[in-house]
């Protein structure tokens, strides 16, 4: 059926297949725009990251905040003389986990002052005066991973062979701070889990005197061993990587303390009960920290480190009956007096001001939907991201003392920000609702001093993405732009329905290439369900052990109150698709509900929640015993629900995936074979689970508008 599937893959027009090409090559319309802002502390700077419209290369520019005037700082081609970008094995792990399709300088640092900054690429590190001038390689000829500047600038740590180095910056001479690392036992990187389920990606922080350096070795050896290889190349040797299953043995990961000039580590003692560190951290006005989880992740603790001994005591505890989630807001005030801590205890996440002791002095937000993120605190006052609803998202600001809590944007499109450290200069990034986003600089005093400038290609179309409450859901609808209210439409569902994802978003940049298949006669529709973040914590814990249910659920729940609110939706002509969670969803869909679902576009989907990792799976369906065997898992997998496919079901999975592994789909192929069943199944050879390289974007999109069209 593949072959016959692929011969549809002409149907396109030319101009179509242009379109096709142009937003592939210019990522979405997205290459071009200012990413990665920073301001220096006193605010007089806004520095970021801009690469063409249609090549990935990042270079380095900064803005002027007092006069508007933007220049180039460096390029790759000055630092590379024209040489092609290399990437080691674990900046390309590391750019996977952070879902970075980019290259050039994918991201820079700053000095505490603002004077000095350090960019990377090939493994190489140079530091340049943020007012501009010449850049100079620090450590040169060590291949440089995670590289950071101390606070003072005076310093550059570093990981290199899997030891953690500090070099002079006045010199380039560099030290090893710890030796004895072996391939599975490194210092000064975060693990895998840390990276793709804690949202830590790095695995050291220096002190705020830029004296000690808190950093990690992860010993992996006692991790079971998968061999994947890549089955599209045979040349290759494998080897066996260290992969966690539920149930298995994770990473032993213990914390020490080092001296930036070498000496000897003093080990942090943590209780065995403490499998996970989501948090490290070292700020000013503050001491050593971790942030530690149980295995079962229901108890969750604020850690302070006594450097001279490696004792701790918890600041403050947490337990939650299903999970807690891992990612804080955490900030220490910089006289030292206490600190800011968001929490979900009271039923939705909050801003706290915690004293020096961890004891609670008052909320700073209320106990319902609103607070998402810190984004600085300073001038007696926190500023951070919130929404009084899931798709929204503004920026609003609350006194320290607990008055004067206020939004500072308004509008319909979402805003974000980004605050200079010692000032009240700040950049505020709008992503708009047809499509593009805006970045605009502020000055302390509240003038405008301009947009960050881009050169992106605009979106060649307006996106009219029309986002609503419909019962207890927040959905997104695409209407064609000829939209006939008297035609009957085919729907297409975008899906994601798992936990930390929300696929109703109300600006264009999500939804382009959604609005050209609704142009194309369709309806395009989404929406959130349970188990999704952002309505608080009963919303999100209702998915505890009901991957297979819940979700899916409340997308037929949701589908059905689109169709009475647009009865232009032909609810006998539905697909589905969507990617790791929502390729599984996709699956699910097709294997549980074809009443409803009449085809599926499954990409990388998990399959058996047995062969994804410890720290995702177990947070939602629990710790298996040693042996593997739950109900649980069984319950919640695709492989018991294999008899019920009846509708078209395209899988589509990168052969070289290290996320979602290739053998997920090879399991479901098998099984739909052996049950007899009819089903498409298209693998990428060679590719990871980030599917970026335009050729296969364009080929990507065409094969799902034909598979849809062939079948609905």
């Amino acid at each position: 059926m593949l072959l016959a599937m692929l011969s549809l893959m002409a149907a396109l027009s030319q101009a179509d297949l242009k379109y096709l090409k142009d937003q592939a090559e210019t990522r979405g319309f997205r290459l071009g725009r200012p990413a990665g802002i920073q301001l220096t502390a006193d605010g007089s700077t806004a520095l970021f990251l801009r690469s063409p419209p249609r090549s990935p290369a990042n270079s380095l520019y900064a803005f002027d905040v007092a006069s508007g005037a933007v220049r180039e700082l460096i390029t790759p081609e000055q630092v590379l003389g024209g040489a092609q970008e290399q990437l080691s094995p674990e900046e390309r792990a590391r750019r996977e986990r952070m879902r970075v399709t980019t290259r050039g300088f994918t991201s820079f640092d700053l000095s505490r002052d603002g004077k000095l900054v350090l960019v990377t690429i090939s493994g190489r590190a140079f530091v340049l005066p943020s007012a501009g001038g010449s850049a100079r390689e620090i450590a040169a000829g060590k291949p440089i991973f995670d590289p950071r500047l101390s606070p003072d600038g005076t310093r550059m740590a570093f990981v290199s062979a899997h030891e953690l180095w500090v070099a002079d910056v006045a010199s380039g001479s560099a030290q090893p701070l710890t030796a004895g690392a072996q391939p599975l036992l490194t210092h000064g990187e975060a693990e895998f889990v840390a990276q793709e389920e804690l949202s830590r990606f790095s695995g050291y922080a220096w002190s705020s005197d830029s004296a000690r350096l808190i950093y990690e070795e992860a010993d992996a050896r006692g991790v079971e061993k998968l061999w994947f290889g890549d089955p599209s190349r045979p040349e290759q040797p494998v080897e066996g990587e260290p992969y966690p299953r539920p149930g298995g043995a994770n990473v032993k990961a213990r914390f020490g303390i080092v001296g930036a000039r070498g000496g000897e580590t003093r080990f942090i003692r943590l209780e065995p009960r403490w499998e996970y560190v989501s948090q490290m951290s070292w700020q000013e006005g503050g001491p050593p920290t971790l942030t530690v989880l149980s295995r079962d992740q229901r108890d969750l603790a604020l850690l302070e480190v006594d450097p001279a001994t490696g004792a701790t005591k918890a600041l403050l505890s947490e337990h939650d009956d299903a999970w807690l989630n891992a990612e804080r807001a955490y900030q220490w005030l910089h006289d030292g007096s206490g600190f800011l801590w968001s929490t979900e205890s009271r039923g939705a996440w909050q801003l706290e001001l915690r004293g020096r002791n961890g004891e609670l002095v008052r909320e700073l937000t209320p106990a319902r939907p609103l607070f998402r993120g810190l984004l600085h605190v300073g001038n007696g006052r926190a500023v951070f991201t919130g929404a009084e609803d899931q798709p929204d998202a503004q920026l609003w600001s609350v006194a320290l003392d607990g008055g004067d809590l206020r939004k500072l944007t308004r509008g319909p499109e979402p805003h974000v920000g980004v605050w200079a450290r010692d000032a009240e200069a700040h950049a505020v990034i709008t992503a708009l609702l047809p499509g593009g986003s805006r970045a605009e600089v502020v000055r302390a005093d509240g003038s405008k001093a301009g947009e960050l400038p881009s050169v992106a290609e605009p979106v060649p179309f307006p996106v009219r993405a029309s986002v609503q409450r419909l019962g207890d859901f927040w959905t997104v609808i695409l209407r064609p732009r000829n939209f006939n209210p008297r035609r009957k439409y085919p729907v297409l569902v975008d899906v994601n329905g798992g936990p930390h994802a929300n696929v109703v978003r109300p600006f264009g940049d999500w939804h382009v290439n959604y609005q050209w298949v609704a142009d194309h006669g369709y309806i395009v529709v989404a929406a959130d369900g349970r188990g999704t973040p952002w309505r608080g914590r009963d919303w999100e814990r209702a998915i505890r052990d009901g991957f297979a249910s819940v979700p899916l659920d409340d997308q037929v729940a949701a589908l059905k109150l689109l169709a009475q609110r647009e009865p232009a939706m032909d609810l006998t002509r539905v697909g589905i698709m969507g990617w790791t969670f929502g390729g599984f969803m996709a699956a699910l869909s097709a294997l549980r509900r074809s009443d409803v679902y009449k085809a599926a576009l499954a990409g990388a989907p998990v399959v058996d929640w047995l062969d994804y990792d410890t720290a995702y799976t177990e947070r939602y369906l629990g710790v298996p015993p040693p042996a593997g065997k739950s109900d649980a898992y069984q319950r919640n997998g695709l492989l018991p629900y294999v008899a019920g496919l009846k509708s078209p079901l395209l899988i589509v999975h990168g052969t070289a995936d290290d996320n979602v592994h290739f053998v997920e789909s090879l399991k479901l192929t098998h099984a739909l074979f052996a049950a007899g069943k009819r089903f498409d199944f298209l693998p990428l050879s060679g590719q990871t689970h980030l599917l970026y390289q335009p050729e296969l974007q364009a080929r990507y999109w065409e094969l799902v508008f034909n598979f849809f069209a062939q079948h609905l």
